[in-house]
């Protein structure tokens, strides 16, 4: 009866023993199995991969960046020399041609071919023209010094306000106007004259005498002047101008 009861007891503790020891080897899969997923072989890994590639990128960029930069600014630099330079010395050699070929002639009385011709208005005037009949363009200035009679004194007087502002040039075959007053409205004066010519001579660049001139005919033959009434323009380019006083 002993005997059996021993082995009982001894077959339980034998029992008890394999579940402990079951025990104990499924706790240790556990904590073998947790302890293996909570290792941060992956996190630890993944964000210094990314981390290197978004420096990468980052250096890739800004090296491409600076690159470009460095093209653009030779390239714009470049074409900015070329285009200055050409454009200035077309500019320059183009202004230098023309003001120093092109310079025109002081006007002279053998190149210029002069008429008196009447006008319907404004009443008591006459047109006065100079034709440049040279093979050059030249420069007429001031205004034509007229003698209206052999008893005149000086040069009829001149409208200081019809002086342009700049002086009148004459290409080949272009020409300069003068408008003369010959009288006063109500014609009353001492010293009114009838002439068949009026005696033309022209100014230099300082307004002085030049050559002796020439004799214009008058239209008709005859001309009505009052020499203390009378007045003439300065040289203008056209015949409006001339006949606006």
């Amino acid at each position: 009866m002993r005997t059996h009861r021993l082995a009982v007891a001894l077959a339980s503790s034998t029992v008890l023993a394999l579940a402990l020891t079951a025990c104990g080897e499924g706790d240790a899969e556990s904590e073998s199995v947790g302890t293996a997923a909570t290792e941060p072989t992956d996190t630890t890994v993944t964000p210094t991969a990314t981390a290197a590639s978004v420096s990468a990128s980052a250096s890739a960029s800004t090296s491409a960046t600076a690159t470009g930069q460095a093209t653009k600014g030779a390239g714009s630099q470049g074409s900015g020399n070329v285009g200055g330079t050409g454009a200035g010395a077309t500019k320059t050699s183009s202004a230098g041609t023309g003001s120093g070929s092109a310079k025109p002639l002081d006007c002279t009385t053998g190149s210029l071919k002069f008429a008196v011709k009447e006008v319907k208005s404004p009443i008591n005037h006459v047109l006065i023209t100079a034709t440049n009949t040279g093979s050059k363009a030249c420069s007429i200035y001031s205004y034509p010094a007229l003698r209206l009679s052999d008893v005149q004194q000086s040069v009829t007087a001149r409208i200081g306000q019809s002086k342009p502002q700049a002086v009148v040039t004459l290409d080949r075959g272009a020409t300069a106007y003068a408008g003369l007053i010959t009288a006063s409205v109500d014609r009353n004066s001492q010293t009114k004259v009838t002439t068949s010519s009026i005696g033309l001579s022209l100014f230099g660049p300082d307004e002085g005498p030049t050559e002796s001139g020439a004799d214009l005919p008058v239209p008709g033959g005859s001309l009505y002047v009052e020499l203390d009434n009378a007045l003439v323009t300065y040289w203008q380019d056209n015949a409006n101008d001339a006949l606006a006083w």
